[in-house]
């Protein structure tokens, strides 16, 4: 749901709700996650005022996720536990655009983020037919947050458009899943029935991902078809 309010002195606001109730119960014969409920629920404002040139634009949200796993026995063993977790967080970005002339549009943003993880990250224990792994899941993770800058530039010409960005992105707890070692050393092989499986567990690091990109748009005229 959103509302857009009246434009006012070139005052641009929104304001939204957002929200999702998912269930999971297993049918098939094989089981990797357990049966489960999860409840999101969010909320943000947005709003974005215009100089002349310039455009200033900002926003900020709260997320927040209810997961209730069911516990489940297989063969009289405790496949899955049953547990209860809360996520949730604060985000929202800054930027501007300055465009000096109308061939050319300068760009700056600063974000700040978030994810929590899923029921696959927190709970699996079975085995990836697709991926050829054993997968675990750890109740202990935390949301992953992340803190990103991005600064870029926009030509625009009759002819060629050309669009340039930089950006950084430093993600604190990214959650990867990686492969473990057996206690006699070498990877961990899980044996099931006929079939063999390396062993991973979801685990959480800081990461960083930066880098570069390019787009351009060649549209020649009068060649309104190219």
């Amino acid at each position: 749901l959103q509302w857009v309010l009246p434009e006012k002195k070139d005052w641009r606001t929104t304001f939204g709700f957002s929200g999702m109730n998912q269930y999971n119960r297993n049918k098939g014969e094989e089981m990797i996650i357990p049966d489960y409920n999860l409840h999101d629920m969010g909320g943000f404002m947005f709003t974005q005022k215009s100089y002349n040139k310039l455009t200033l634009s900002g926003g900020v949200r709260f997320d927040k996720r209810n997961i209730n796993s069911k516990e489940f026995s297989e063969g009289g063993d405790l496949k899955f536990a049953a547990f209860d977790k809360s996520f949730s967080n604060v985000s929202g970005s800054l930027g501007f655009s300055y465009k000096p002339n109308e061939y050319v549009t300068l760009r700056a943003n600063i974000a700040r983020g978030f994810r929590a993880p899923n029921l696959a990250e927190l709970a699996s224990n079975g085995a990836h037919e697709g991926t050829n792994r054993f997968e675990y899941g750890y109740q202990n993770l935390k949301t992953e947050r992340s803190m990103q800058a991005d600064v870029g530039i926009d030509l625009h010409g009759e002819h060629i458009s050309l669009r340039t960005s930089l950006f950084y992105n430093f993600i604190n707890n990214f959650i990867y899943y990686r492969k473990l070692n057996a206690v006699a050393g070498g990877d961990s092989i899980i044996i099931d029935g006929n079939d063999q499986y390396f062993a991973f567990r979801f685990d959480q690091v800081n990461a960083k991902l930066y880098g570069f990109e390019f787009n351009l748009d060649i549209h020649p005229h009068p060649l309104d078809w190219l």
